[in-house]
């Protein structure tokens, strides 16, 4: 690249890599979307990570006035979570994760308490339910924060409906309520009244993060990129129930360095908090697993769809910004085939929306 061309937001650069020996430990890959502002989160959003191909480095961030630290040893990456820790692979991405940390105030904790959490979710330590010490309210936003696009726009409400948007889709996700639904006569669904706010926790709104990996299911793909390891299944773990071995091998890849490790150990996603709560936020961000390079039409993001920020191709026209736009993304290939009005999944994603916003 030209000596001035330093930064991957630079026209003239051709190629977004990562700061040799960066204090977060971002991979090549992970800076790679970066190009051009073509990816805005982390560690897009973090100076110091990322920078084009042939810049010379700056000089990395240190803390003051504590010493210089101990380069850290191989195979080391610093997570951020609200203040920046050192720990290894094989916590951040292990079986276990690290401890879920943050600065009150930092992100959404600004304005989305414990408190509103636990009114959300006043059955995820129900003896039934598995959510109770994997989806925290402290892991939640130590996750967020790593997106710091997440819910932070300039109106506080269309910030608080992003936020009941994504824990309403995570809901439906992992539902321990098991709440039918009745179909009227011209199709349409009636949630009827378990649903209403007014039953003792919220009724069957009450019921959401109580599962945390799916009873059965391969989930294998043939897949040459993010190939299945003979004997591991990559059926749906975490909020987002993320499934798939492309989906668990991408996510890997971006969040852990390496598409191996949740290749080999899937299971991880259902038991360290850390991972499971970034899955979420990564697949919101993404809108899951792309091959663009391979020629695959990438699904647009939960995010940009939810706001109106995504700019429509000529077979979106018909589409509308909001909840229906990202159930479709994140489950349409069941719940949108247009062979009726009512269908009790996406009734549960909306009234578990309406509830969240009002607790908001």
């Amino acid at each position: 690249a030209p000596a001035a061309c330093n930064s991957c937001n630079d026209a003239c650069c051709e190629e977004c890599v990562a700061v040799p020996n960066n204090p977060q430990a971002a991979s090549d890959a992970a800076c790679a979307p970066c190009l051009h502002g073509g990816q805005s989160w982390w560690p897009c959003a973090t100076d110091g990570l990322c920078q084009c191909s042939g810049a010379s480095p700056g000089p990395a961030p240190t803390p003051a006035p504590t010493p210089a630290p101990t380069p850290p040893p191989t195979g080391t990456t610093t997570i951020y979570t609200g203040s920046t820790t050192t720990a290894d692979y094989s916590e951040k991405c292990g079986a276990t994760g690290p401890t879920c940390t943050y600065t009150p105030g930092d992100g959404i904790s600004s304005w989305f308490t414990e408190d509103m959490f636990n009114q959300m979710f006043p059955n995820i330590c129900n003896t039934a339910c598995q959510g109770c010490t994997m989806l925290t309210y402290d892991c939640l936003i130590a996750a967020t924060i790593l997106y710091p696009e997440f819910a932070s726009g300039g109106d506080p409400d269309t910030n608080k409906r992003e936020l009941a948007a994504w824990l309403g889709e995570m809901s439906q996700e992992t539902t321990g309520g098991g709440c039918s639904t009745n179909q009227l006569p011209d199709g349409t669904c009636s949630c009827g009244p378990q649903w209403c706010d007014s039953q003792p926790n919220g009724g069957c709104a009450g019921w959401g993060l109580c599962f945390v990996m799916e009873l059965a299911g391969a989930y294998c793909d043939p897949n040459a990129v993010y190939p299945c390891v003979p004997g591991k299944e990559y059926k749906g773990r975490g909020p987002k129930q993320l499934s798939w071995n492309y989906n668990y091998g991408q996510f890997s890849e971006e969040f852990c360095g390496d598409k191996n490790i949740l290749l080999n150990n899937p299971d991880f996603v259902a038991t360290n908090p850390t991972l499971a709560w970034a899955s979420s936020m990564w697949f919101w961000f993404s809108g899951g697993a792309c091959m663009e390079d391979a020629g695959e039409i990438c699904k647009p993001n939960c995010h940009e769809v939810f706001l109106g920020t995504k700019k429509k191709c000529e077979s979106d026209s018909t589409r509308n910004y909001g909840l229906g736009w990202v159930t479709n993304i994140i489950n349409g290939g069941l719940e949108c085939p247009g062979a009726g009005k009512c269908d009790y999944r996406v009734q549960s994603r909306v009234q578990y929306y309406k509830h969240f916003c009002g607790v908001l």
